[in-house]
């Protein structure tokens, strides 16, 4: 488990993975879009899922000192933030041509995606941001003098 640290930021990797991958398959058999738009709905999707994975696998490979982890951390966070902050509303404002209860559903449903993402965004970049004390992980769990 020690692997795994710090755990906000494997928290968030493994959130986007478990979100974004299953979007790489919806993209490319919704029948209604074409090439073109499945191409551009492919864009941040990939891009979330290849960042994600980076920074799962330099965890696991104790990477998480390297001089390039906390900047990938703070972008990763930060386009996360942006995308939910341009996406969501155009959610909230287009029509998708449901029932009036499968829209809503629709809508709280990445409504949710949003937020937990967000939150799990905003607690990686905590521990990313310059300045901050890093601690290697065989001391996250001892008392600090």
């Amino acid at each position: 488990m020690h692997r795994l640290r710090p755990l906000p930021v494997a928290a968030f990797s493994a959130l986007t993975l478990l979100i974004w991958v299953n979007r790489i398959w919806l993209a490319w058999t919704n029948a209604d879009d074409t090439v073109a738009q499945k191409v551009v709905w492919s864009i941040p999707i990939v891009a979330f899922v290849v960042a994600a994975a980076v920074l799962l696998v330099a965890l696991l490979r104790g990477g998480s000192e390297a001089s390039w982890f906390r900047p990938l951390v703070l972008a990763f966070a930060a386009a996360t933030t942006i995308y939910w902050a341009i996406r969501l509303p155009i959610i909230w404002l287009n029509d998708h041509g449901l029932t009036a209860e499968e829209e809503l559903g629709f809508k709280l449903v990445h409504t949710v995606l949003a937020v937990v993402s967000v939150g799990a965004a905003a607690l990686a970049a905590r521990w990313a941001r310059p300045g901050r004390e890093h601690r290697s992980p065989q001391h996250q769990g001892s008392a600090v003098a």
